[in-house]
């Protein structure tokens, strides 16, 4: 039952993963496209619509905060990588799930305090567009939530598959 359990919250998290990534790739696009719209309109129109700067500043938020959990889930963050190669590969694995259980740790705390920072949020607007600020801020726990998941996953990484992942020694 819990193994049956495990594997669809796991295919439900990687659905998830998948979806925020199109979307994250579809922000970036509407960023392209709506500020390329308001450069024209600036410069041959001479009449920039105010709510370019205000939505293109709204993708940029949710695309980079929605980067944190892909980043961590891919291994694509920044790393002192010459002192953790130092340790022994048991001392690495050790070290890794510290790092992973403080990874998940920000996440709680971007749960918590993001859902706080919403709801403090819904009274106010964003001036240009008239949507709630909360919709600023609404990335945040959704991220929060990733970003627990896919820290605890790597955490849970058995130490036979950790071994399997490092980089084999060039001959």
């Amino acid at each position: 039952m819990l193994k049956t359990t495990l594997v669809i919250v796991k295919k439900l998290f990687a659905g998830i993963q998948k979806g925020l990534e199109l979307l994250s790739m579809g922000m970036l696009l509407a960023m392209v496209v709506i500020i390329c719209y308001q450069v024209v309109m600036r410069f041959v129109f001479n009449d920039s619509p105010s709510w370019t700067e205000e939505v293109a500043i709204l993708l940029m938020i949710w695309f980079g905060i929605l980067s944190i959990p892909i980043g961590v889930k891919l291994h694509l963050h920044i790393g002192i990588e010459y002192l953790f190669n130092q340790f022994p590969l048991t001392g690495q694995y050790v070290i890794s799930r510290l790092i992973y259980l403080l990874i998940a740790g920000f996440g709680l705390v971007m749960i918590v305090y993001g859902l706080e920072l919403v709801q403090f949020m819904t009274m106010s607007t964003l001036p240009a567009t008239k949507l709630p600020s909360a919709v600023e801020y609404a990335v945040i726990p959704v991220s929060g939530v990733l970003l627990l998941y896919n820290a605890l996953e790597l955490f849970w990484v058995s130490y036979g598959t950790f071994l399997e992942q490092q980089p084999q020694p060039h001959e």
